[in-house]
């Protein structure tokens, strides 16, 4: 494997929080040093000046699953490693899963899913709970995942409205035996509801697992962001471990067809027509009408549709929160469609809190992306600026980091990012000045 030195960055190091003007030498897919050192005699050079050098970013929250293309647009926005099959969907067979991705464009951790161990034990109605005997059989498939080196296990009772607290608390519990974290898609009882989040709480506090809320701002960035959040910290004072991701949008996205879009629920959640948008398929772009809506829900269940409902106030409040991992929701979509999430959400990140409104210093602006969600998801050798890490680093430059991605219909949600000079996955130049290498070095994940 190749060397490499990055020469007269500024290093920030979050575990140090704070930044030094450092080089740092890359060998066998490792931080070798970092600090002020001579030129390795076989290393390749990356001048570095002016430019921030940091651990490369950990997505704690996407659906990509092993789908190239968006695994790319993670890439390219400073993802090195993400985090899958989130809000209960992932592969039931996750060694399976990891023997088939064994090169890709990041590293890929997986979450074993809620909804598909239901299916698995044969609760197919999302409106019904498993019965004892299931829940058993949710759990023994359960167990082998994390013994096959799942992360954590991801719960998804927004889209299983009839899943019940035996069958999520006994998940728990087996993630708790295994040291391993909890994250769940909370429910969507009403537009305001608070009850969804006291139950992840709940939940959190019987079994003792660490909980992590999935995309914050989209369930309770609504006008109750603040007051969720003081329900998480005072959780977390009593000693419960709970955590949570968000991103950078205001705007949700799931597929048509999903109990999420159940008339009944999207008038408790106050979501209308006018507040949709399709992101994929033959009318993506489209805002539907009662027709529309009724021949998608029938026959194009699967595709994806974009929820305007959230306030841009919230996104801020809650991306600067300490216990915030931010995080992407990325899903698997085809060039020209999508959320734009799926391509700027990190660069946004860093562009709005850190540069233009001076929310976060950049050294707790990066710690939020890189140190933090490593301790929480117990990646111990990422997201660290040390000698034996995993050389796993990103290179921008502060001044002109910044996103342009778009909804369709309003811009590409695919458009190139700025600013972002250089992404190393395990010691290797994957990205330069926007464009993927090809070098496919991401490898499985297994915790």
């Amino acid at each position: 494997m190749s060397e490499l030195f990055i020469s007269g960055g500024i290093v920030i190091d979050p575990e140090i929080d704070g930044r030094i003007r450092a080089d740092v030498w890359i060998r066998d897919g490792k931080i070798a040093a970092v600090g002020q050192m001579p030129v390795p005699e076989n290393a390749q050079v990356i001048d570095a000046a002016g430019r921030f050098v940091c651990p490369g970013f950990i997505d704690p929250h996407g659906h990509i699953d092993g789908h190239e293309y968006t695994g790319e647009l993670s890439l390219l926005q400073g993802i090195t490693t993400t985090v899958g099959g989130n809000c209960g969907f992932s592969p039931l067979d996750i060694e399976n899963f990891f023997e088939n991705q064994k090169a890709f464009p990041i590293h890929q951790a997986e979450m074993i899913g809620m909804c598909a161990l239901r299916e698995a034990a044969g609760v197919t109605d999302p409106f019904r709970a498993a019965d004892e005997e299931q829940a058993d059989r949710m759990a023994q498939l359960c167990e082998r995942a994390l013994m096959g080196g799942a992360c954590g296990v991801s719960l998804g009772p927004a889209y299983t409205p009839g899943s019940s607290i035996l069958e999520m608390q006994t998940l728990c519990r087996v993630a708790k035996a295994h040291g391993k974290p909890v994250s769940i898609d909370t429910r969507m009882n009403s537009m305001t509801d608070l009850d969804s989040l006291q139950e992840a709480i709940d939940l959190a506090a019987h079994s003792g697992c660490r909980m992590i809320v999935s995309h914050f701002v989209y369930q309770y960035g609504v006008g109750v962001e603040d007051e969720a959040m003081a329900m998480v910290e005072r959780a977390r004072g009593m000693g419960i471990d709970i955590v949570f991701d968000s991103g950078m949008y205001k705007d949700w996205c799931s597929s048509i067809g999903a109990a999420l879009f159940e008339p009944g629920i999207m008038r408790a959640n106050g979501i209308e027509l006018h507040h949709l948008r399709m992101i994929t398929g033959e009318h993506i772009g489209v805002v539907p009408d009662e027709a529309l809506y009724a021949h998608l829900r029938e026959e194009h269940p699967h595709d994806a549709v974009v929820v305007n409902t959230g306030s841009q106030r919230a996104v801020y409040a809650i991306a600067k929160n300490p216990l915030c991992m931010i995080s992407t929701d990325t899903g698997a979509y085809m060039p020209g469609e999508g959320h734009p999430q799926i391509a700027g959400s990190f660069p946004r990140f860093l562009r709005e809190m850190a540069r233009e409104r001076a929310e976060l210093s950049w050294e707790d602006a990066v710690a939020h992306i890189t140190l933090w969600p490593a301790q929480v998801l117990g990646l111990d050798k990422k997201g660290r600026m040390r000698a034996g890490c995993d050389a796993d680093l990103v290179i921008f430059d502060p001044e002109t980091i910044a996103d342009h991605a778009d909804f369709p219909g309003l811009g590409m949600p695919n458009a190139a990012n700025e600013g972002l000079d250089c992404v190393i996955v395990a010691g290797e130049i994957a990205a330069k000045n926007g464009c993927a290498t090809g070098a496919m070095a991401g490898r499985p994940v297994r915790i």
